[in-house]
This record gives C-alpha cells, sequence and structure tokens, in this order.
C-alpha cells in the first residue's frame, strides 16, 4: 500500500445525525491523495456502520472501532496511526469543500509554515464567517487573547504533532493549549483567507454545554503562553493581563486604563500585529463597565490602534454606551424595555 500525502483525522462520537455528509465531503476532495482514519468513540448509534459502508465504497478510509476514550485520546491516536506527511483536522458533523486539502497544502507549500487553518462558513444554528488572522505575528498575538485557528480546518506536520500532542490535561480547550505549545517551539503559523470549512452549529456542541469548563481551562493556558510575548516591562504583570484578556471578564474603568496600556506596550514590541490588537482593545471596551471616563483612552488606543475593517458599527455602539454611562444607559433601558 503506497503512502498518502495527508492523513485527516475524524474522530467519531454518536455522530450518525451528519456523518455521511462529513464523509461525502471528504471523499469529493480535488486532492485524492490522502488516507482518512475515522475514528469511532464508543458510539452508541449508527456511526459505526455508516462509517464501514462508506468504507466499503472508498478505500482511502480506515476505520478504528472502541470504547469510549474522549476526544483528546482520540486525537492523538489518530496522530499516532496517521502515515502522511500531513495531518488534516475534520470534526463529523462539519463540511469540507472540495479545495480545501489542495489549497491548504499549496499554502504550507508556499509559505514554509507548519500550521495552516482557514477561514470557515457558519451553518445551522448561526451563520457568517470566522475570519481568523493570517500570518504567523498575528496569529501568535490572537493567542494571547483566544483561539487562532478554527479547530476542524488545521492541516499540520505529522512528525511535529507526534512531538507536540494534545495535552490531556487541556480538556475542552485541547486545540488552543496545542496552538500555544507549538508557537513555544517555534511552529511557523498561517491560515488561509477562504472560507474551506462549513462549520455546523448546533445545541449538542462542547462548546455550547461545556462553556464553564472550558473557559477555567482556557484561562490557566492563556497565563502560561502570555510571558512568551510580552515585552520586558510587562512580565510581572503577565497573570494580570491574562486575567484582564479573558473574554468574560468585566473590567472595571481603571482596570481598562491598565489594560489599554499593556496593549500599547504589546503593539510597540509587535508593530505586526495592529488589527489583532485593534480588536482586542475594542472587545476589552466592550466587557468595560458603562462610564463616559473610558473615552480619553478609547481615543488613545484608536489613534494607535485603528478599529479593524467591519468593526465600525461595533465601535460606535460602545462609544454611544460610554457616552451615556452606566445610570444614564440603565433609565434609557428602563424606558425602552429593554434588560
Amino acid at each position: 500500500m503506497s503512502t498518502p500525502l495527508i492523513s485527516i483525522v475524524l474522530p467519531c462520537y454518536n455522530s450518525a445525525a451528519f456523518l455521511q455528509e462529513t464523509l461525502d465531503s471528504l471523499s469529493a476532495q480535488t486532492l485524492a491523495d490522502f488516507e482518512c482514519i475515522a475514528i469511532d468513540d464508543g458510539s452508541a448509534d449508527t456511526t459505526l456502520a455508516i462509517l464501514r459502508a462508506h468504507a466499503t465504497r472508498d478505500p482511502r478510509f480506515q476505520i478504528i472501532s472502541r470504547e469510549n476514550r474522549g476526544l483528546i485520546a482520540t486525537l492523538n491516536e489518530g496522530i499516532a496511526a496517521a502515515r502522511g506527511a500531513w495531518l488534516a483536522r475534520m470534526d463529523a458533523d462539519d463540511l469540507a469543500e472540495p479545495q480545501r486539502l489542495q489549497i491548504q497544502l499549496d499554502t504550507l507549500t508556499a509559505t514554509g509554515a507548519d500550521v495552516c487553518g482557514t477561514w470557515v462558513t457558519f451553518f445551522g444554528e448561526r451563520s457568517g464567517v470566522w475570519q481568523t488572522p493570517l500570518d504567523d505575528t498575528a496569529i501568535k498575538l490572537q493567542l494571547l487573547f483566544n483561539v487562532a485557528f478554527a479547530h476542524p480546518s488545521v492541516m499540520a506536520r505529522t512528525g511535529l504533532l507526534r512531538q507536540v500532542p494534545y495535552d490531556a490535561a487541556a480538556t475542552h480547550a485541547e486545540d488552543y493549549a496545542l496552538w500555544c505549545a507549538l508557537a513555544a517551539r517555534g511552529a511557523r503559523f498561517v491560515n488561509v483567507p477562504q472560507a474551506l470549512l462549513r462549520y455546523r452549529c448546533h445545541a449538542g456542541q462542547i462548546t455550547q454545554t461545556k462553556r464553564d469548563a472550558l473557559r477555567h481551562t482556557a484561562q490557566g493556558i492563556r497565563a502560561a503562553y502570555a510571558p512568551s510575548l510580552l515585552p520586558a516591562a510587562l512580565q510581572d504583570k503577565a497573570a494580570l493581563f491574562a486575567e484582564y484578556a479573558e473574554p468574560g471578564r468585566t473590567l472595571g474603568v481603571a482596570e481598562f486604563a491598565s489594560y489599554a496600556q499593556m496593549l500599547l506596550a504589546i503593539h510597540a514590541a509587535h508593530p505586526g500585529g495592529v488589527s489583532v490588537l485593534g480588536l482586542a482593545w475594542l472587545e476589552g471596551w466592550q466587557r468595560t463597565t458603562a462610564s463616559p471616563r473610558t473615552l480619553a483612552v478609547a481615543r488613545q488606543l484608536k489613534r494607535a490602534l485603528p478599529v479593524p475593517e467591519g468593526y465600525a458599527a461595533l465601535y460606535r455602539k460602545q462609544w454611544f454606551k460610554h457616552r451615556l454611562g452606566r445610570g444614564m444607559l440603565n433609565a434609557l433601558r428602563r424606558l425602552t424595555g429593554r434588560t
């Protein structure tokens, strides 16, 4: 049996509802030189039967079935079994555009990067396009705040993932932990500015049902990663920065002002990440208690870190909120019946 160029790792757990569409989207790839390692993680529905039936029609699909071990163990098992030089991720409820593998391989070859993701189109219970940062500098800066790849869109060097596997302790945030660990080893990152994956949104997803656990784990990862990119003057404030950067954290007015100075210091050290930091301060302002005292800080930030394209409406909304202040805003909400 010849060695495939790409190994696709497809974890499956009670995936029968959407699995056939996913398998068909992989079989339809324009780049045909791949194997798909589909692992049935102890499903109780017809997942295994669907996998086996598809494998009889497309011998590139290799099926592993055993008792339930969880996603992280399943991903690492797939990496260990992969024969291709490149490993592509896929989830059992998503759809790959026909040219996904070819475009990602071409991008990796042209850039010399180690990990390549793509933009994704949401469908199902959510719509829109998730536009992740494109170049290595911006992606690594984005990791200070949150994930920088759509996990099921990623293709990476198989050997690298064997050296740095998924962390068993990073439950529900295994991808965030992996990107940060790879960044610490000097891996080079890139994202394709095309939506090559259709990401299905539905109520049964882990990110919908395990938010608290994910938030706690991600905060630990963020705090551990922050010192690798913060300038020397902020090294003793790494834990505080990670706390302020946490997406669910409400900031006070003084905290927002302190966070702003941290972001400006990061910009001075890493001037290539303007769009990432521009969105970071705007998102932080959104989490800040409404007060006119934030307006001067926001103006300073906007001059140094312009609001990214597509976020002008959010900026205007925050300006209005803070211009009114908390008391006036609450009064207006009572008058209009909004909560």
